[in-house]
Parts: structure tokens; C-alpha cells; sequence
């Protein structure tokens, strides 16, 4: 399963330093595909592939989120176009 993780850094300065340092020694967590930085510096996309998110790496860097949402996402592929074709046929009748 892949996640789509959005974080968001709270404010304070000393908060971000902290954060990039723990960063700086650790990286990001080792089920992690791709990392993006928002241009406001402070919002972070990752894409994770694991049978669950990495909660264990994730929460090193939980005291210096603001907010962070989860989303488990799936491929868009012939399955999935099968599967909601299937699903909005039934809803139609």
C-alpha cells in the first residue's frame, strides 16, 4: 500500500532547527519513495510504500508538526478503472 503523507512544520524558529537537525542525522524514513518540499518552506509531501505508514519514523518527527494528514492511495490502473466502472454501474441502477 502507498501513503501520501502531508506534514506541516509548526512555527518557531528553534522548532525548525530542531527538526532539520534530527533530519539532517536520520533522513527520512526508509519505506520513503519520494519527498517533496513546499516552496513556503514549511509544508512536506511524502510518498511511502509499506504495508503500513512508518509510525516509528513518522513520530520522530511528530513534536515539530503543526498538522499532518494520511492518505493510503492505489494506483490508477486497469484494476482501479475496472473496479470504478464497476462501482458507478451499480449506482446507476
Amino acid at each position: 500500500m502507498k501513503y501520501v503523507s502531508i506534514v506541516r512544520l509548526a512555527p518557531g524558529v528553534d522548532n525548525v532547527t530542531k527538526a532539520f537537525e534530527i533530519f539532517g542525522k536520520q533522513g527520512p524514513t526508509a519505506d520513503t519513495e519520494l519527498l517533496y518540499a513546499g516552496v513556503d518552506g514549511k509544508t512536506f509531501v511524502a510518498i511511502t510504500n509499506g504495508d503500513d505508514p512508518d509510525m516509528a519514523g513518522t513520530s520522530t518527527y511528530a513534536p515539530f508538526f503543526e498538522s499532518s494528514t494520511i492518505i493510503p492511495v492505489v494506483d490508477v490502473d486497469e484494476a482501479w478503472t475496472t473496479a470504478m466502472m464497476t462501482a458507478i454501474a451499480n449506482m446507476s441502477g
